[in-house]
């Protein structure tokens, strides 16, 4: 399957565009520019991520120090190149945030698990069907039935898992990684500066839009 040898490369392309991205956008507004200068980022972005420049590309350094990102990760920065491309975020800072609340929380109970602080290792749960696997169907089940736009992720966690697109056998991995862990922590603590400041007699809590 041809989409199984390929789909570990599209991480680094989506983490790469980002942070090109976010280079740019310290001079330029990113949602004011013209199609074909867009279209010229992510060819661009390509370049610089699959092309050999020392006999190896950036795509295999990143794959090369985490062979198997997770679904989460590739999620969450095609969340946020979404948001910095378009002048309607596909998701709002307060989902943004419950997303990466739920990524530290399970991360931080899935290593502790796996580093015995906790009684019971879960991890080895992932390899076969499991109690767990009826957790995050309950969990996906519920976010649709609500209409909440991170029911895409728990539809994807399930979907990548069960076509085999990453290295690992194990579910869990197809949530989280160890990167995943640390943007996630750093995402949380950006929102809560932001939100503080918005919310500062200073920073005009009166303007702050409704998400």
């Amino acid at each position: 399957m041809v989409i199984k040898e390929y789909f570990q490369c599209i991480f680094p392309y989506v983490f790469i565009t980002y942070l090109f991205l976010r280079i740019i956008s310290f001079k330029t507004n990113i949602t004011l520019m013209k199609t074909y200068y867009k279209l010229a980022v992510f060819l661009f972005s390509a370049f610089i991520t699959f092309y050999p420049f020392t006999g190896l590309s950036l795509a295999d350094y990143l794959l090369s120090l985490n062979p198997n990102f997770s679904i989460g990760s590739l999620a969450l920065f095609i969340i946020l190149l979404s948001n910095q491309l378009s002048r309607r975020p596909m998701v709002s800072n307060r989902h943004l945030g419950e997303f990466s609340l739920w990524n530290v929380t399970f991360s931080l109970f899935l290593y502790l698990s796996y580093l015995g602080f906790i009684t019971h290792d879960i991890y080895p749960l992932g390899y076969t069907f499991s109690i767990w696997f009826l957790v995050m169907a309950f969990i996906t089940i519920i976010l649709i039935w609500r209409g909440h736009p991170l029911s895409y992720v728990f539809i994807a966690y399930i979907a990548a898992f069960n076509l085999k697109l990453l290295p690992s056998l194990n579910f869990f991995d197809y949530i989280t990684d160890g990167f995943l862990l640390v943007i996630s922590l750093g995402m949380l603590g950006y929102l809560s500066i932001n939100y503080r400041q918005l919310n500062s007699p200073s920073g005009g809590a009166a303007a702050m839009p409704v998400k």
